[in-house]
């Protein structure tokens, strides 16, 4: 059975993906408006959701949750901590009863027929996590928003045929850059944000040695708009990728303000 990715938008001013397979569809965040989510629903004519799975509650991830949730009628999943911060902070509205649902780290979460997991990530949020969507064959793997590559978010990237991962900043341009102090550690520190070099590491250690037939397609998300660039984070990625002699299928840049390709896998 065919499956299928793309991205709405990606980047530090608002996050949204599409994953369909096994016959369910699932939006990955909803941190732009509720119009544009809904004008990237149109444009790659997605059938009715399965579900909206959020990785955490920052509003570039959440920011037009609660508009398409209630106007479409689609379940939400997120991590029990995320929704006691959601709902104590009165981030996304009233939420109508039945569209709630908890996923916890580490658990495997059947809809339909897809295997959702939930993953711990490190970053500076109340329990944040990346996902894997698996069914007839096809892993997609979505890990953004983490300061550093643990163990489990190797182990949860690997094997994946599409693998959407955070290459955010450029370490230089943050260190010279116009952020404070703080800021600047907030996004360099263990619980900020993968730069482009670690994105390159990471992606060099899972996919070293594969065979071309499982070399996955990678897509380079949730770039800054003040510390990165989409040419400097591919050229820096592919860099440390030929540096280590290691292959992808296809290595791309998310699109920041508008729907990206549509990746087609087959069963």
């Amino acid at each position: 059975m065919q499956a299928r990715f793309a991205t709405i938008a990606s980047g530090s001013s608002g996050n949204c993906a599409y994953a369909g397979l096994g016959g369910e569809h699932f939006l990955i965040d909803a941190g732009i408006s509720g119009k544009r989510i809904l004008t990237g629903i149109n444009h790659f004519q997605i059938p009715s959701l399965s579900g909206i799975l959020i990785t955490h509650e920052h509003g570039d991830h959440v920011r037009g949750l609660g508009i398409v949730a209630r106007r479409l009628r689609v379940p939400v999943y997120a991590t029990p901590l995320t929704w006691r911060y959601l709902l104590r902070h009165d981030k996304i509205g009233p939420m109508p009863e039945g569209l709630i649902h908890e996923i916890e780290p580490g658990k495997t979460c059947n809809i339909g027929n897809v295997a959702i997991t939930a993953f711990d990530i490190p970053h500076d949020a109340s329990q944040p996590v990346g996902y894997t969507l698996q069914a007839g064959g096809n892993k997609i793997a979505v890990a953004t928003d983490l300061g550093q590559a643990t163990d489990t978010v190797k182990q949860h990237l690997r094997d994946a045929q599409v693998i959407y991962i955070e290459s955010n900043h450029d370490i230089e341009m943050v260190r010279n850059g116009r952020y404070h102090y703080h800021l600047k550690e907030r996004v360099l520190g263990n619980r900020g944000h993968l730069s482009n070099v670690a994105a390159g590491v990471l992606l060099s250690e899972i996919c070293g040695g594969l065979a071309a037939h499982k070399r996955p397609y990678v897509l380079l998300a949730h770039l800054s708009e003040e510390n990165n660039r989409p040419m400097l984070a591919y050229d820096t990625v592919l860099r440390v990728l030929d540096g280590n002699d290691v292959k992808v299928a296809k290595l791309a840049v998310a699109e920041r303000h508008e729907p990206g390709e549509m990746i087609e896998l087959g069963g």
